[in-house]
């Protein structure tokens, strides 16, 4: 009974099928439900994940042992609000590079903690060459890394958010990487995140998990395909500013217009860790549906 049941359903979806898009939606209809029943999307999303780890530890191991030809300034663009207490954790990352030239510009978008003291101890230990520490009224996530990209004297630019941390080896995959490819203006690498069932607040209890999703222009115009600490890019490239009119999805609506004309390279590397657990993440916050959708419209014009 339950047989024939189901296999009414399925007519009936089948006919719909036909009837609104003929046999290739018929076709459609039917190949997709073939994958459900057999788990193939399933399988082949678990077949990528194993042929991005197996991708990185190539790549990691090669970029660890070689040596750079070319050792260009990296600005690393780092606002931050109220993160007094994970501030350091992030300067700490870039501190432990394995590749030593860059500079780290930290915007304090208008924060009312300990971020003005924290930032003066870590000048002092840095230097001015160093860290580069502004301070602007509050105006937001994208304003701040604006105002960060203005004063950055670096010909290469990678991010970082104050409550993440930086793989010991993203700035030497990022220099190495644009000096292999010098055709390349765009790069983005994969993120180890913390729990990625709290990554959009529904859930919670995953293990840390990898994740390096491959470039595809009509997907990243539905949905963001790198966090903005996976990105990095050539200086001065004119689409490299962010959408002050967005509270979050910057890092998607830059992505999208860096990769309008060309696409970016996927480097195989983890570029930072990404932490779930702080309580104030912009991450699916209340306006995420609204920036989505205006990242989505701006991305089809």
């Amino acid at each position: 009974m339950r047989f024939l049941e189901r296999l009414g359903r399925y007519a009936r979806a089948a006919w719909k099928a036909w009837w609104r898009g003929g046999a290739e939606a018929f076709e459609a209809h039917a190949v997709a439900r073939l994958r459900t029943r057999l788990g193939v999307d399933h399988l082949e999303t678990r077949v990528g994940m194993v042929a991005a780890a197996t991708a990185t530890w190539s790549v990691t191991t090669w970029i660890e042992q070689a040596v750079l030809e070319q050792t260009p300034l990296v600005s690393v663009i780092l606002p931050t609000h109220n993160r007094s207490h994970l501030l350091p954790r992030a300067v700490s990352s870039v501190r432990s590079q394995a590749y030593a030239h860059w500079e780290i510009v930290v915007v304090d978008d208008g924060s009312t903690d300990e971020t003005s003291r924290v930032l003066e101890r870590l000048g002092d230990e840095l230097g001015p060459e160093r860290l580069k520490a502004l301070r602007t009224p509050p105006g937001g996530v994208c304003a701040a890394r604006n105002h960060g990209l203005a004063a950055a004297k670096g010909s290469l630019i990678a991010y970082l958010d104050d409550d993440n941390a930086m793989h010991p080896l993203w700035l030497k995959a990022v220099a190495w990487a644009f000096w292999q490819r010098p055709d390349v203006d765009v790069l983005y690498g994969g993120v180890i995140v913390d729990d990625f069932l709290r990554l959009n607040r529904r859930s919670a209890g995953a293990l840390p998990s990898y994740h390096l999703v491959a470039f595809d222009r009509a997907r990243v115009v539905q949905e963001n395909l790198a966090d903005i600490g996976a990105i990095a890019h050539r200086s001065g490239l004119p689409e490299a500013r962010f959408d002050e009119s967005l509270r979050e999805m910057g890092d998607w609506d830059l992505l999208v217009r860096l990769t309008r004309d060309k696409a970016p390279l996927v480097l195989p590397t983890v570029a930072c860790f990404y932490s779930t657990a702080g309580a104030d993440r912009l991450s699916g916050g209340p306006t995420f549906e609204t920036d989505a959708a205006r990242v989505k419209t701006k991305a089809r014009q």
